[in-house]
């Protein structure tokens, strides 16, 4: 008897082994693997976008797949204060593609279509917009991807993973441009108003069988909505009550003649002087821009620009012609150039 039931109890043991072995265990879902969130703002409280990529890990049948917004990683899932997904649309797909957006839960989107394969390792990218950012700065939040054989967003799980995402609190960085004019005068300039130098310009002694001629340099630049204009003001070269006179109209040089005027061209006769350069849009006006043509009038517009502008250097190219019977002395004349920005 008591070797009967000692054979019996073995048996049980080898048939239980053999069920254990045959007994199919539950299906562990394996996980999703480059797992990413790319959010269009981390800011607080906003709406933005969620580009959320996943590498799958099993062949299978996809229907659905879900988007669970959760405070933390595993466990029951709490959606986050502020965090609203009920107003989220999907705007791109791609890998598996053909799904449409279910976004009546709040905090746990899926996306659903006609179950399909998708082969493991294939690279999933779907973009949900208008999701609104949690409401507490500087706070974790997790993002649980489940892949489902279903097109529920509920049965079948297949691959899951989960990415960490945070808001953030915004760095606001502020500055201030204010009404910019930039104007400097001199003899030379090597690149901009910090590098000009000079302030005299000496012609030598005048003859009348040679015109003299001399150059100053200035640079203007601004921001003002209606640009600048250039004026010069001053007198034409005197001594004493002897004057040089001034021309009143553009006019060539003409040796032997008293003359004195300016221009801010490169000029050929005589040899003096540069056209404007740098790269913004001031110019000369039409009473100072022939080439090899002068004039002098205090008060005279010489250079404009009409719009704000980058800077430009303008060379005023100045000629002195005397008669013969010019009277001696030491002629002396103080050219000021006044820039007005119009804001």
């Amino acid at each position: 008897m008591r070797e009967r039931l000692h054979q019996l109890h073995v048996r049980l043991a080898v048939t239980l082994a053999v069920l254990l072995t045959l007994t199919p265990l539950g299906a562990e879902a394996a996980g999703l693997t480059a797992r990413s969130d790319v959010m269009g703002s981390s800011q607080a409280g906003v709406s933005t976008t969620h580009v959320i990529g996943v590498t799958t890990a099993t062949t299978a049948s996809i229907g659905s797949i879900g988007f669970a917004f959760c405070t933390t990683a595993t466990g029951s899932c709490t959606t986050p204060a502020g965090l609203i997904t009920t107003s989220a649309t999907l705007t791109a797909q791609s890998g598996a593609t053909g799904f449409t957006l279910v976004n009546t839960t709040n905090g746990a989107p899926y996306i659903t279509r006609a179950a399909a394969s998708i082969p493991a390792s294939t690279a999933l990218s779907y973009t949900l917009s208008g999701v609104t950012n949690p409401s507490a700065v500087n706070q974790s939040f997790f993002v649980r991807i489940t892949t489902y054989t279903g097109a529920d967003g509920a049965t079948g799980a297949t691959d899951t993973g989960t990415v960490a995402a945070s808001t953030a609190q915004p760095v606001q960085l502020t500055g201030v441009t204010p009404e910019i004019l930039i104007f400097c005068v001199g003899t030379t300039i090597t690149s901009d108003c910090t590098s000009v130098s000079g302030t005299t310009v000496n012609f030598g002694d005048f003859d009348p069988l040679a015109t003299k001629t001399g150059t100053s340099v200035m640079q203007a630049t601004t921001n003002a909505a209606n640009g600048y204009s250039i004026t010069v003001n001053g007198t034409t070269l005197s001594s004493g009550s002897n004057t040089i006179p001034g021309l009143a109209a553009q006019t060539t040089s003409n040796t032997g003649v008293s003359q004195f005027g300016l221009n801010l061209r490169a000029n050929a006769t005589p040899a003096v002087g540069t056209d404007p350069t740098g790269s913004g849009t001031g110019t000369y006006s039409a009473n100072y821009g022939s080439a090899d043509h002068y004039r002098f009038n205090t008060g005279d517009v010489v250079a404009s620009a009409a719009a704000p502008t980058n800077a430009n250097t303008f060379t005023s190219s100045y000629i002195v012609n005397i008669g013969g019977s010019q009277a001696a002395g030491v002629y002396t004349a103080t050219m000021t150039y006044i820039c007005t920005a119009s804001f």
